[in-house]
């Protein structure tokens, strides 16, 4: 754990803080967290709930989105993890794949999920982190998820918008699903009804759509449009 001195002066999260932010001052989330646990306040003015996704969002206006970031919005999260609870398999474990902050697990958890049936997953090492310590009665792991091989009959996830990443990560649902197993999706609007690549509609034909409707709440950082879709392994 880092340690930090008390900010006497704090700025407003919104537009502020990491406009004014000291060398010193706490930067990334799990630095925020850290500075949180020491000082029972975060090191800036915050009136919100959930204030892992707004500072995410927050930091992010700086370097800007890298590696498809794009944050599930709350109202997004809660609709998903509404359709998660009615669609799952109650008795299995539930994989937040590329979980981020956590906003898809906060929303569960929200939504009556125990947090011990969820398994989260991000290649980011910074996110994995704090995922840890803000639910650590859920499972968090390391790693892409080409390099998970165990059996995920349920997920849910807001998975890479570029193209080729998307197709591997459905490629990857082909390998760790099998028939009956469900998946509910945060997707670029109309990907799954791409002709081209080849490769969409080929790997379409492993799952069975049962659920589809536009996002209502944008994306922070982004104008990219995107979709819930609710898919059964065939």
């Amino acid at each position: 754990m880092k340690t930090f001195e008390k900010i006497a002066k704090r700025y407003a999260l919104t537009n502020s803080y990491y406009k004014h932010r000291q060398m010193e001052w706490p930067d990334t989330l799990a630095e925020i967290y850290d500075y949180l646990q020491q000082h029972s306040e975060l090191p800036f003015r915050y009136e919100g709930d959930n204030w892992s996704y707004d500072a995410m969002c927050e930091r992010q206006k700086r370097p800007g989105v890298y590696l498809s970031q794009y944050l599930t919005p709350d109202r997004m999260a809660r609709q998903m993890a509404a359709l998660a609870v009615r669609y799952f398999d109650n008795d299995s474990r539930i994989v937040d794949a590329c979980c981020g902050t956590g906003q898809l697990t906060r929303a569960m958890i929200a939504g009556g999920v125990h947090p011990s049936a969820i398994v989260g997953f991000d290649a980011d090492a910074e996110l994995v982190d704090l995922y840890e310590r803000l639910y650590p009665e859920a499972a968090a792991l390391r790693m892409q998820f080409h390099e998970i091989d165990f059996r995920c009959e349920n997920i849910i996830a807001n998975p890479p918008f570029v193209t080729a990443e998307c197709i591997s990560f459905f490629d990857w649902l082909i390998k760790v699903q099998r028939s009956g197993d469900y998946a509910v999706l945060l997707l670029p609007y109309g990907f799954i009804d791409k002709q081209r690549p080849k490769a969409i509609q080929e790997t379409m034909r492993h799952f069975i759509i049962h659920y589809r409707t536009p996002m209502q709440e944008p994306f922070a950082r982004t104008n990219y449009r995107a979709e819930i879709v609710i898919l059964e392994r065939a």
